[in-house]
């Protein structure tokens, strides 16, 4: 499993929510942008979470969400 945690990342709220994902799955990815994704980070995974930090535009979230479901 993946898990994506999206912010910027001088944000607190994301470095933690970070933080509490990776102790929960080992293969948590903190990005900020579509581009940051590559398709090795999906490999070997049957379920993708995405999670976002509270000033994360939604626009980014959505943009996330539609390339993982393109790729995954």
């Amino acid at each position: 499993d993946t898990m994506l945690v999206i912010g910027g990342r001088h944000s607190s709220n994301t470095q933690k929510l970070f933080e509490i994902c990776k102790k929960e799955c080992g293969n948590t990815y903190y990005i900020q942008k579509p581009v940051d994704l590559d398709s090795e980070m999906f490999q070997c995974s049957s379920c993708v979470g995405i999670t976002a930090g509270a000033s994360t535009p939604k626009k980014i979230i959505e943009e996330v969400q539609e390339h993982v479901r393109i790729e995954f």
